[in-house]
C-alpha cells in the first residue's frame, strides 16, 4: 500500500460492527491504511468513546443500535439505518464483524448491491447442542438409564428444528458474501466438514486481528519491566505475583468461575492479586461482585481501556476462564508480553496455544482443575517465564497484527480487483 487512490472519492469502505470501541482496539490501524490510500473511509457500530476516536482520524462514523444484541426492535431499526446509509453512500466494500451484523450487513448490502461484502465470525452456534433440558432428577426414581436415554432424545428433538436453521442462515451467508473470513483452525475446519461455506470464499485468519507488536513490547529484561508496571498501576506490594483476566466480564463469558477462581485461590495462594480488566460494560450485579472482590485486597479492577500494554506487562499469568463465544485478543496479546495462559480449552484458545510450550489448557468448565493448575504454574516461576518467553516468539513470528492486516488486504484487492478494478490496477496489499 504505497501508493494512493488518487480523485476518486467513489471508493467507500464500510465496516459494522456491534463496539466501535472493538473497532479502534483491533481495526484501526487498517482503516488508517485505507484512509492514507484515499479510501473513504465509514464505520457504523455502537460506543460513544469508539466513535470519538474514529472521527479524531477523520473516518466518518454512525452510531447504530446494537449494543444489546437481545434487542430485537433495535436490530430491526439498525438494519434500516444501515441500508439507507449504504443507498446514500454506495460503498464498494463493507465487512461485517459479529453474528447478527454478519446476517443483517449482508442483507443489507446485498439489497443496495454493494460490489464486495465480506464478513468476520470468531465463533459458530454449531459447536455445541443449543439446548439442555437435564431431567436428573427424576433418576431418583431408579431408573437411571432410561432418564438418560429420555434425557438424549429430548434434547435431540428440541434442538434438531434449531440446528437445521443455523445450517441454513450459516449456508445463505456463504452464498452472499464474497470472502467468508474465521479466526480459529477449528472453525474452518468444522464449515469445511459441514460443507456450508463455498471453500473459494471460506478464509482463516489465526489470532483475530493479531497483535500491534509496537504496542506490546517487553524488553529482554522481563522481570524489572514487571515490577516497574506493577509500582505504575500502584498494585498492592504484597502481590508478589499477578494473574490476570481481561475480555469480557458476563456469566456466559465465564465470570461465574472467574469469580469462584478468585476466592479458591486466595485461600490457598495469599500473597497472589488479579488485575480483572473488563472490555464490555459491566451490569450492576457483576460491577458489584467484583467491588466485593476489589474490597477484600486480592483483586484490582481496571477500566482504563488505554493501558493494555502497562497491564500485561505487569502480570505473571493469564487466566482464561473464557467460553466459547470469548473473543481471544487477550490470549495473543499477553503472549506478546511474555505472559502464559492458563485456561479452558476452547477452539480460538486452541488456536493461540501451543499445549505444554506457551500454556496450558484444560476441559471448558473443569473450573477446579484450572484453579489447580495455575496453582502449579504459581508455585513454579522458572517453568512460568519459560512458557511466557515461548508464548512471546511465536506471536511474534505468527500473530503479528500487520500480518493479519496485510492478509486482509490482499484479499479485498483481490474481490476489487475481480468486481470493480480498482483505479490504475494498483494494489492495497502490497
Amino acid at each position: 500500500m504505497d501508493q494512493s487512490v488518487e480523485g476518486n472519492d467513489a471508493y467507500r469502505v464500510v465496516y459494522l460492527a456491534r463496539s466501535a470501541d472493538e473497532v479502534v482496539r483491533r481495526h484501526l490501524g487498517r482503516l488508517c491504511r485505507l484512509r492514507d490510500e484515499g479510501f473513504d473511509v465509514h464505520v457504523l457500530a455502537g460506543d460513544g468513546a469508539g466513535l470519538r476516536r474514529l472521527e479524531e482520524e477523520h473516518i466518518s462514523v454512525q452510531p447504530i443500535p446494537v449494543r444489546s444484541t437481545y434487542n430485537a426492535a433495535a436490530l430491526i431499526g439498525a438494519y434500516f439505518i444501515i441500508q439507507a446509509y449504504l443507498i446514500e453512500h454506495r460503498p464498494v466494500l463493507v465487512h461485517s464483524f459479529g453474528h447478527r451484523l454478519a446476517w443483517i450487513g449482508t442483507f443489507a448490502a446485498r439489497h443496495t448491491d454493494v460490489p464486495a461484502v465480506f464478513t468476520t465470525l470468531e465463533y459458530h452456534w454449531l459447536e455445541e447442542d443449543p439446548f439442555h433440558f437435564p431431567l436428573g432428577p427424576i433418576a431418583l426414581l431408579g431408573v437411571p438409564e432410561t432418564v438418560k436415554r429420555a434425557e438424549r432424545g429430548l434434547n435431540a428433538l428440541l434442538g434438531a428444528p434449531y440446528r437445521r436453521s443455523m445450517r441454513g442462515a450459516y449456508r445463505w451467508l456463504g452464498e452472499q458474501v464474497d470472502r467468508y473470513i474465521v479466526t480459529a483452525e477449528f472453525d474452518f475446519q468444522l464449515l469445511q466438514d459441514m460443507e456450508l461455506i463455498p471453500r473459494e470464499k471460506l478464509e482463516i485468519a489465526i489470532g483475530g486481528a493479531g497483535v500491534d507488536l509496537e504496542e506490546y513490547t517487553l524488553s529482554e529484561q522481563g522481570d524489572p519491566d514487571r515490577q516497574k508496571a506493577r509500582q505504575t498501576l500502584g498494585l498492592p506490594p504484597h502481590w508478589r505475583q499477578v494473574v490476570g483476566w481481561v475480555g469480557p466480564v458476563s456469566r456466559r463469558h465465564g465470570a461465574d468461575d472467574l469469580v469462584a477462581g478468585i476466592e479458591a485461590l486466595r485461600r490457598t495462594h495469599p500473597t497472589v492479586g488479579w488485575l480483572v480488566v473488563p472490555r464490555e460494560r459491566l451490569a450492576d450485579g457483576q460491577r458489584r461482585r467484583l467491588e466485593r472482590l476489589e474490597r477484600s485486597g486480592f483483586v484490582r479492577v481496571v477500566t482504563d481501556r488505554t493501558a493494555n500494554a502497562e497491564l500485561y506487562r505487569a502480570m505473571d499469568l493469564l487466566a482464561w476462564f473464557g467460553r466459547v463465544s470469548t473473543p481471544h485478543d487477550a490470549i495473543a496479546e499477553a503472549a506478546a508480553m511474555a505472559v502464559p495462559t492458563a485456561g479452558y480449552d476452547t477452539p480460538g484458545a486452541r488456536s493461540i496455544i501451543e499445549v505444554g510450550q506457551t500454556g496450558h489448557l484444560v476441559f471448558e468448565g473443569h473450573r477446579r482443575e484450572l484453579v489447580a493448575t495455575i496453582g502449579k504454574l504459581l508455585n513454579d516461576p522458572n517453568h512460568l517465564r519459560e512458557l511466557g518467553w515461548r508464548a512471546r516468539s511465536r506471536t511474534q513470528l505468527r500473530f503479528s497484527r500487520r500480518a493479519v492486516d496485510e492478509q486482509i488486504l490482499r484479499l479485498y484487492d483481490r474481490v476489487l480487483d475481480a468486481e470493480l478494478g480498482v483505479a490504475s490496477g494498483r494494489s492495497l496489499g502490497g
